[in-house]
């Protein structure tokens, strides 16, 4: 069945997920309407078979306010105190082993701390993906829901009290991270550190080390992240080593695989690491020969772009040359980027280059997402989690989570426009943190970590989302996504066409 694309689902362009420099000053917001680093160029290498070294109800009485944490400009100081970079991974252990509830939990709320972007707008914009901007504050939308979940059961007799941050793009995200750690540990006590797409092994060592729990929204983390991390979690994402193969192996039964291939992704260690351990031996169980591998720059702040945009340009041209024509583009948060712009960027550079491989995808490339060239992009191949529009139920049946979510939303005055990418990831997002939160609550009798982690191990696949087609958890499996389909994607309509339902894939 063909469906017309709406809104591609996928991920923000510049990830709403860092913060900048802590002013003195916080002030509370309420709900009225308003407002990995860079190593080198391109880096061209064929693989050579080993590792590869890191290179429909009103939101209720009284409006939820939350702590909005001022980010001015510039550079933030590193974080000096609990949680800041550097020291031993695993951190401390999580409180309950002394009979009490854990960091930010009073008797009457659970503070957890979650960002927002009041200069990503912008910044998308000038990377070409205006598209991509929200129409709401993500305050407002995140409120919103936890309004009508306070209202609506609340979490374990306490209200959910946000403390936001403000992400500034223009700053590395290294030193970012450290400040917003810093923000939700000294400033400010959460049990919760929400971090969008970019949760690192910054936020993630420093929820640790103050017995928090960290959650992701399909951040870049690879499966020994989540054995590091034993209070870390990400709802809707996978590891990048495990979702290789569930592409690969998607493509492959889609007969994706023919003529000259290859493989593109971002230089960082993680996505090295998904490279070597998940698409070569994938690729290989599949008879696929990779002819060449491309690592790009990755963009630490909004100003080294450049740096990126001209490491895709080099990568482009070298494939072009060898006559590769079938190309996969793994996409991801990565520096400033949430996810989405790496195949913004290379299908523009390919396509000025009059270069049109057929690409194979999965969801961190946002398939079908109408800022991308449709010529460029016609007859992918992409094996597809998210289902956040009507349009993605196509074959299936309607996703009740989400359209429950999008009214909550609706409700308190922030309609979510099925045009718009972000507006229905930040919904559908917000939704899912704040309703796992409430459901996790009913089983705890001390609000921790490891109670909260003993919750997440019990879920299995019971757990409804408003983004992703099915989740699945278990003790050995912290990152929920994984049903996914496979669909291809037509220019002559600006659709997809769903080749298979939705599966659980491992």
């Amino acid at each position: 069945m063909h469906v017309r694309i709406l809104a591609a689902a996928g991920a923000l362009v510049l990830a709403a997920g860092c913060g900048s420099t802590v002013e003195q000053t916080t002030t509370l917001h309420g709900t009225a309407p308003g407002a990995g680093q860079p190593s080198g160029g391109a880096g061209l290498t064929a693989p050579s078979g080993g590792a590869i070294a890191p290179g429909g109800a009103s939101p209720g009485a009284g409006a939820l306010t939350g702590a909005a944490v001022s980010s001015a400009p510039g550079g933030a100081s590193a974080g000096t105190g609990a949680g800041g970079a550097g020291g031993s991974y695993g951190g401390a252990a999580a409180s309950g082993a002394s009979g009490r509830n854990g960091p930010g939990v009073t008797a009457t709320t659970i503070n957890v701390g979650v960002t927002y972007c009041t200069s990503c707008a912008a910044a998308d914009q000038a990377v070409g993906a205006a598209g991509a901007a929200p129409s709401y504050d993500y305050r407002n939308v995140f409120d919103a829901v936890a309004n009508y979940a306070n209202a609506h059961g609340g979490f374990a007799g306490r209200k959910l009290q946000p403390i936001y941050y403000n992400q500034n793009v223009a700053q590395p995200a290294q030193q970012t991270s450290e400040a917003e750690c810093a923000t939700w540990t000294q400033d400010h006590k959460v049990f919760a550190l929400f971090a969008s797409q970019n949760t690192d092994d910054i936020v993630r060592t420093c929820a640790e080390k103050a017995g928090a729990i960290s959650v992701g929204a399909e951040s870049a983390e690879i499966g020994p992240t989540f054995t590091k991390y034993p209070h870390y979690v990400d709802l809707g994402g996978v590891g990048l080593d495990q979702l290789a193969g569930i592409t690969v192996r998607g493509l492959a039964r889609a007969r994706y695989f023919t003529g000259k291939f290859g493989l593109v992704t971002w230089d960082d260690p993680a996505y090295h690491y998904a490279v070597s351990h998940g698409y070569y031996p994938a690729l290989h169980a599949v008879g696929v020969k990779v002819l060449q591998t491309a690592y790009i720059t990755v963009p630490a702040d909004a100003n080294s772009l450049a740096d990126s945009n001209a490491s895709v340009s080099s990568a482009v041209t070298k494939f072009r040359a060898m006559g590769i024509d079938h190309v996969i583009v793994q996409d991801g948060a990565a520096g400033v980027f949430g996810g989405g712009g790496l195949t913004l960027e290379w299908m523009n550079q390919a396509k000025s280059q009059h270069y049109y491989p057929r690409y194979g995808q999965n969801f961190e490339n946002v398939p079908g997402w109408s800022i991308y060239p449709s010529d460029e992009m016609n007859n992918a191949i992409a094996v597809d989690q998210n289902d956040l529009d009507r349009s993605r139920d196509a074959d299936w049946h309607i996703n009740s989570t989400r359209e429950h979510c999008y009214q909550i939303e609706a409700s308190a005055g922030y309609p979510v426009k099925q045009d718009n990418i972000n507006d229905e990831l930040a919904a559908a997002s917000a939704c899912d943190l704040v309703f796992m939160f409430q459901r996790l609550m009913k089983t705890m009798s001390l609000i921790t970590a490891d109670a909260f982690m003993a919750g997440v191990n019990g879920l299995g696949t019971s757990y409804p989302s408003s983004e992703v087609y099915g989740t699945k958890f278990a003790p050995s499996l912290h990152g929920g996504g994984g049903m996914v389909r496979t669909e291809e994607y037509f220019a002559s309509c600006q659709c997809l066409h769903y080749l298979t339902a939705p599966y659980y894939a491992d």
